[in-house]
Formats: C-alpha cells, sequence, structure tokens
C-alpha cells in the first residue's frame, strides 16, 4: 500500500475512489465507509484511497493537550490496509491547512492533485474553514464539478451511533466491552518491553512493561487480557497505571502473562483487552496488595 503525505507534491496516481474522514480507531462505521469505498472502487475501475490527517484536526482547532488518539498511524494504515485499500493519503493539518475554503479542498487538493473521481464520506463530515463544507457542499460540488458522491448513514448499535468520540469516553471510563463492540474489535496496544523495577518479580508476579509511544486512552487499573509474544497468544492480568503504592508517577502499562516462562526485554508485544475488573488503588500493606493480585488474577482466569 502507498502512502502519501505531502499533498502538494507531484504525485503520479490513477483516478481514484476516495474516503475522507480521521478515522481514528477504525471503528464499525469507519469500515462501512471504506468497505463502500472499495465496492465503489471496482464499480467504476478506479484505485481505492483513503483521504485522512495528522495531527487530528481537533489537536490543531482545539488545542487539545490531552491523551486523544485511539491508535497511532501505523496501527490505523495497517487496518485500512486490510480492507483493500491501495493509497493512504496522510496530510499534515496545520493553522494555515485549517483555514482552507470547502471549495478549494475538494478542487486543488482532491480532484486535481489526488485525481479523485468518486468520493465516499460519512453522514457528518464537515471540512474547509471553520468547517463550513458539509455533505450538502459536497453533494452540490459533486454536480458542478463531475465526481461521484457517497454519503454513509450513521451505524447504530443499541439505538447509540457508532463515532470515535464515544469510543474514547469507553475507553476512558473502563467500559471496554462496549468500546470493543463500538471498535467491531477487541482494542489492542503494542510496545517494546523494558525493564522495570523489578517489583513484579520480587512481589511474585513478574511483569512485562511497555510504555507505549502513542497516548494511553485507558483509565488506571486492571484488566483481563490477551498478550501476543511472538505471534502466540497468552492470558494475561494488566496494570494501567502508575503504581501509586510505590509512588510511581509515569503512567505505563505492565502484565503479568499466565503460563509463560522466558525472557521478554526488548521483544515487541501486543495488548488485547478484554475486560476492566477494577479501578488501580493504592494499598498501605504490601500484603494486602498481593492479596488482591491473587484475586484479580482468578478473576480474570474465570473471565478469559
Amino acid at each position: 500500500m502507498r502512502v502519501i503525505r505531502d499533498i502538494y507534491a507531484e504525485c503520479d496516481i490513477e483516478a481514484t475512489a476516495m474516503a475522507l474522514g480521521n478515522f481514528d480507531g477504525i471503528h464499525n462505521g469507519h469500515q462501512a465507509l471504506i468497505n463502500e469505498t472499495v465496492k465503489l472502487g471496482k464499480k467504476l475501475n478506479l484505485t481505492p484511497a483513503v483521504f485522512t490527517f495528522h495531527p487530528h484536526p481537533k489537536k490543531v482547532i482545539e488545542h487539545i493537550d490531552e491523551p486523544f488518539l485511539i491508535q497511532r498511524f501505523k496501527e490505523k494504515a495497517k487496518i485500512i490496509e486490510s480492507f483493500g485499500i491501495d493509497i493512504i493519503v496522510c496530510a499534515h493539518f496545520t493553522e494555515v491547512f485549517a483555514q482552507m475554503e470547502p471549495y478549494n479542498f475538494v478542487k486543488d487538493i482532491l480532484i486535481d492533485r489526488m485525481h479523485a473521481r468518486a468520493i465516499c464520506v460519512g453522514h457528518d463530515y464537515t471540512f474547509g474553514k471553520k468547517a463550513s463544507g458539509t455533505t450538502k457542499t459536497l453533494r452540490e460540488l459533486s454536480n458542478s464539478l463531475g465526481f461521484e458522491l457517497i454519503v454513509i448513514p450513521p451505524f447504530k448499535i443499541d439505538g447509540m451511533i457508532v463515532s470515535s468520540t464515544k469510543i474514547r469516553e469507553f475507553l476512558r471510563t473502563g467500559q471496554i466491552r462496549l468500546a470493543n463492540e463500538f471498535l467491531g474489535r477487541n482494542y489492542t496496544i503494542s510496545g517494546i518491553v523494558r525493564e522495570g523495577e523489578r517489583r513484579g518479580s520480587s512481589l511474585g508476579f513478574p511483569t512485562a512493561n511497555i510504555y507505549p509511544t502513542n497516548e494511553i486512552l485507558l483509565t488506571n487499573g486492571v484488566y483481563a487480557a490477551y498478550v501476543y509474544i511472538d505471534s502466540k497468544k497468552y492470558p494475561a492480568a494488566v496494570n494501567v497505571g502508575v503504581n501509586p503504592t510505590f509512588k510511581g508517577k509515569q503512567k505505563h502499562i505492565e502484565a503479568f502473562v499466565f503460563d509463560f516462562d522466558g525472557d521478554l526485554y526488548h521483544k515487541k508485544i501486543t495488548i488485547e483487552f478484554i475486560d476492566f475488573i477494577r479501578p488501580e488503588r493504592r494499598f498501605k500493606r504490601i500484603a494486602d496488595l498481593i492479596s488482591q493480585i491473587k484475586q484479580d488474577i482468578k478473576q480474570i482466569k474465570t473471565i478469559l
């Protein structure tokens, strides 16, 4: 799959069917949109493509300075590719880019540079200066500029519209099962195992510690999870947080992997979150912490 980051540079690409959006999380709604784009590409003999942004427009426009993104671009791109997309255009979103008029974005960028001959968007898609461009704008431009337009209706689960905003809320509040349902797959985080304080080993529960480069949206606490090591799947008890019992400060993730005996340092692992067990808490006595860990493991084994 080809990734285009400089939208102003000359790029030799064929005519495209282009899906527009931020695609953070690639949830069920995004998947429906991407599938429709691939289908449209086959129908019209166009190259299926996705146009997205980095950083997320809200980070630039609203100056959000907190964990926000559900996944890193590399993870997003890998999932998008698996649906049959051949090209991802990842535009650098800046204050200047945010001031572009809707017509100029469609005509100059999508039509002239990205050779879009068909465009697919979600029902609530907005674009251009002050988000003044809407699906109505695209409908009008499709007539004047001559491209095909498909607007995907909202994807709902139990009456709720699936959205990245809702999934972020679920992740921040420990509702991992709902997040997984809205994503259409289990939420994962990958990272390289780093050497920690070895407290887990001293307590009798050696852990694999990762400090992900992406933002950790998950609320602090204990989770039932699976850990993938060299493509093999293991059940695990996972703690997300700062280890308040030991007065820790840096938020990270540590996994006690069941039925695994080996050296994980410097290995890349992927953690698949299944259920939220309890919030992280500070224990006055180490013995109380050990007792709680044993209870957590017992509960997690019944879930997994």
